[in-house]
């Protein structure tokens, strides 16, 4: 469950990472991952890159690399979940495995690593947004307190997003 000393070492960690002269956003993902592996119990976490232009979204990174390799590309995903995510941009919380595989196209592989439920975090920019943060579990995993705890790596994690579009 999260605590504040477990934030606060992470904050100290993400600092220390983001300091170093050959600090990778790979290495702060990785970071922001490990604290939600721990801190929420979660299985994978994902991030991914919006392309405000075509709607699309590239997976910039993956917990789990080699079930769920990075550099995919994603069509723009036209459901509730984009009226959600994307127009209002608010929190997508899918708890079960109806409702998650009725928004992702593909469900079948989520479930096939062990993830029914997901919580899907707008990174915004400037009222765009840029990229999401996806934590995903297993069956009705995300309760309020996991929620906000998911909510309060944006920062972490738009500031990794932000150094992929610098070194680009």
């Amino acid at each position: 469950m999260p605590n504040a000393h477990s934030r606060s070492a992470f904050d100290a960690r993400f600092a220390d990472i983001l300091a170093d002269a050959n600090s990778t956003p790979l290495a702060l993902l990785e970071a922001v991952a490990d604290q939600l592996r721990d801190e929420c119990g979660l299985k994978l976490v994902t991030v991914t890159q919006r392309d405000t232009t075509d709607g699309s979204f590239l997976r910039l990174y993956s917990s789990m690399p080699d079930a769920y390799a990075t550099s995919g590309r994603k069509p723009p995903n036209e459901t509730p979940w984009s009226a959600q995510v994307i127009d209002r941009k608010q929190t997508f919380l899918a708890n079960d495995y109806a409702s998650l595989a009725a928004v992702m196209a593909d469900h079948e592989q989520i479930r096939a690593l062990g993830c029914e439920s997901i919580v899907n975090i707008p990174l915004v920019l400037r009222n765009a947004v840029i990229g999401t943060l996806n934590c995903l579990a297993g069956p009705g995993h995300f309760d309020s307190d996991i929620i906000r705890a998911c909510e309060a790596m944006r920062l972490p994690v738009a500031t990794a997003l932000l150094l992929y579009m610098l070194d680009a």
